[in-house]
């Protein structure tokens, strides 16, 4: 009978080495725990829930786990979100169950064993054909299987054409960092650093960023006392920098038009001491009942909320405003690596067209002569990005892009619009585009 324990020697073939791997704690992977790990993949496809919250809620609640085997379910769960092309290429199968594909990162980690893949339904033949598929150099794979394209995104990333394609496919898989955004009305960035450090939280300054804070490794931060005082919400770098580019004065009135979780709309008040007389809208009332909660936390009371759908025409009761954010649904391209599953959902790409160009133009109508409006989205394609905010200027003369350059920010961030494109390999942040726009005086 073959040995079950998994051979650990290091392999020394160059083409090996330049796969990817699962970074698996020490110890022998089980069975339960490939299974674990299948049925929860099983459950964020077929439901499209959140890889983080569900990884979350369902090892939480398996106490009878050690913390090393919790962390190798939750690390297998995450790698084949990232690479489940490239694992489906391995396999030589587009139609693998996740059983099949966990197995398979296993094999990349050199953890699989025949009980292991017996029990993903694998067998001896099916290990040797994945050994002899895995000697093909990494770097000659398809794209699609390399960097971990469906369809619809592989035809994206064409339009996209990025420089350096690997180093952002290779970005778009780590891991990402937690950044934090400091309320500078109940602290500072170098009080809280060092208040954090008291409590174990190691930080960074975020350059650019006069009010980031980048952690060091991970950390548990919402039960800090200073989380639940207030002092700071933890927020990507990219969506800092969207606050940057609206440049919200204080005594203004501003707009945040699709305000979501509200990380946005606190930290436009950050930047402006909350001088501002700031209306929040979403779609969904819920939504901003927890953007109420979270504003009282940060010291914020006042803010005007309206549940309203932004794709049709806003009340002549709001007004106009000086600034005004839109922050549009998309399909989240750029937040690949703090959710993977997003990679393989099903988007109606012609109603998010549809409703990114309704939310731009209602923004326009929000804006008074001469004011300013963002358009900004989480996504790194033109299709969502450049492609509406061209043909709304088509649409609309005199309304002309923002071409000043924001302090802090790479050249290469900067097209020749004045539009910014954010990527998380160069930019350290998520991949995000921000369109700075002016309305005509009269």
């Amino acid at each position: 009978m073959p040995d079950p324990t998994p051979d650990t020697t290091p392999r020394s073939d160059t083409a090996y080495m330049d796969w990817p791997a699962p970074a698996l704690p020490r110890g022998r992977p089980f069975p339960a725990q490939l299974q674990l790990a299948a049925d929860l993949l099983e459950r964020i496809d077929d439901q499209g829930l959140a890889a983080d919250r569900t990884l979350q809620r369902a090892l939480a609640g398996r106490r009878e786990m050690g913390r090393r085997d919790r962390e190798r379910v939750r690390e297998l769960t995450l790698f084949v979100l990232r690479q489940r092309n490239l694992l489906d290429w391995l396999l030589d199968d587009r139609g693998a169950g996740m059983a099949a594909r966990v197995a398979a990162a296993l094999l990349l980690a050199n953890a699989l064993d025949p009980v292991l893949a017996t029990s993903a339904g694998l067998d001896e033949k099916d290990i040797e054909a994945m050994a002899a598929r895995q000697k093909t150099r990494f770097t000659d794979l398809p794209s699609e299987a390399r960097f971990n394209l469906d369809p619809a995104a592989a035809g994206h990333w064409r339009s996209l054409s990025p420089a350096e394609p690997a180093s952002l496919a290779q970005a778009l898989q780590a891991r990402a960092p937690i950044d934090l955004h400091v309320n500078p009305r109940r602290s500072d960035p170098a009080l809280l650093a060092d208040e954090l450090r008291g409590a174990g939280v190691e930080t960074t300054a975020i350059e650019g960023l006069p009010l980031g804070l980048r952690v060091k490794g991970t950390a548990r931060l919402t039960r800090l006392p200073a989380f639940e005082q207030g002092r700071f919400e933890v927020q990507d770098a990219g969506s800092q920098w969207v606050v940057r580019a609206l440049a919200a004065q204080a005594g203004e009135r501003v707009l945040d038009l699709c305000a979501g979780a509200g990380g946005k709309t606190l930290g436009l008040l950050d930047e402006a001491a909350g001088q501002l007389d700031l209306t929040a809208c979403d779609l969904h009332r819920e939504r901003l009942d927890r953007l109420r909660e979270r504003a009282c936390r940060h010291g914020d009371r006042d803010l005007s909320l309206q549940a309203l759908d932004a794709t049709r025409p806003i009340p002549d009761s709001l007004g106009r405003f000086d600034r005004v954010l839109v922050d549009a649904p998309c399909s989240g391209s750029g937040t690949w690596r703090r959710h993977p599953e997003l990679r393989w959902a099903a988007i109606d790409w012609d109603a998010l067209a549809t409703t990114q160009r309704h939310l731009l133009e209602q923004g326009a109508a929000a804006t008074r002569p001469g004011g300013r409006l963002v358009y900004a989205t989480c996504s790194l394609w033109p299709a969502e990005n450049e492609a509406v905010v061209e043909a709304f200027l088509a649409a609309h003369p005199g309304w002309v892009s923002i071409r000043t350059p924001i302090a802090g920010l790479t050249t290469e961030a900067t097209t020749d619009r004045g539009w910014l494109r954010l990527r998380p390999d160069r930019d350290g942040c998520d991949g995000f585009f921000i369109a700075r726009l002016q309305a005509p005086t009269d």
